[in-house]
């Protein structure tokens, strides 16, 4: 966290500093968000009956820093992000007994990660003053961690793995210097979990809605 904190102010200060040489021409933009987010994590598997055995919901905090270059005589930019996510959920049990179906108690785990997401733009509106904007990308994963605590089959944890390209989609508005925005985070799909071979790497299935709010300069 602390990490990501000074990697994220000194990316900041370093595109504001860009950004003043730049202004006058109106290509850079920097910024940066903070905001709430809803996720849902599930591992598809080939049986109904385990279907839900491995499915987790909660809510946290994502932070960003971003620079957008604006495309000359095009209402298009581009908009690559350093992104941290902070979430607390309850995982079911994950031992071989909860994916069989066994009742087992839920466990509250913090899950965080850093992804790169990498935008494409368009906006329409009053130039500087107000403007919406829709925009979508690939996420690239750069670091996660997990604690997993109750993951005791080492089969299991060996099929288990995080997608290391995702996707996400936002609406958003600014006003002056103020921007919010509200957007999806999705995947590009999942293999199924086969229960008799568990040994087979498979992505989990992480999606989200956050919505944020921010500056930018």
């Amino acid at each position: 966290m602390k990490k990501f904190v000074l990697t994220a102010l000194a990316v900041l200060s370093t595109l504001v500093a860009a950004n003043a040489h730049n202004n006058i021409l109106g290509i850079l933009n920097v910024g940066a968000r903070i905001g709430i987010i809803s996720s849902s994590e599930h591992i598809p598997t080939s049986s109904e009956e385990i279907t839900d055995a491995i499915k987790a919901e909660g809510t946290g905090w994502t932070g960003t820093v971003f620079a957008r270059l604006n495309i000359p005589r095009l209402p298009l930019y581009i908009q690559p992000e350093l992104q941290y996510t902070n979430t607390t959920i309850k995982l079911p049990s994950m031992d071989l007994g909860a994916i069989l179906g066994k009742e087992e108690e839920d466990v509250a785990e913090t899950h965080t990660y850093i992804d790169l997401p990498v935008l494409l733009g368009f906006e329409f509106g009053l130039g500087s003053l107000a403007n919406v904007r829709i925009n979508a990308g690939p996420v690239f994963a750069i670091a996660s961690e997990k604690g997993f605590k109750d993951l005791t089959e080492n089969d299991f944890i060996g099929a288990y793995k995080e997608p290391k390209v995702s996707w996400t989609a936002g609406l958003g508005v600014k006003v002056l210097s103020l921007i919010g925005e509200i957007r999806y985070n999705g995947n590009f799909g999942n293999e199924p979990l086969d229960a008799q071979n568990l040994a087979g790497a498979i992505d989990t299935n992480r999606t989200s809605w956050n919505l944020s709010i921010g500056v930018m300069f």
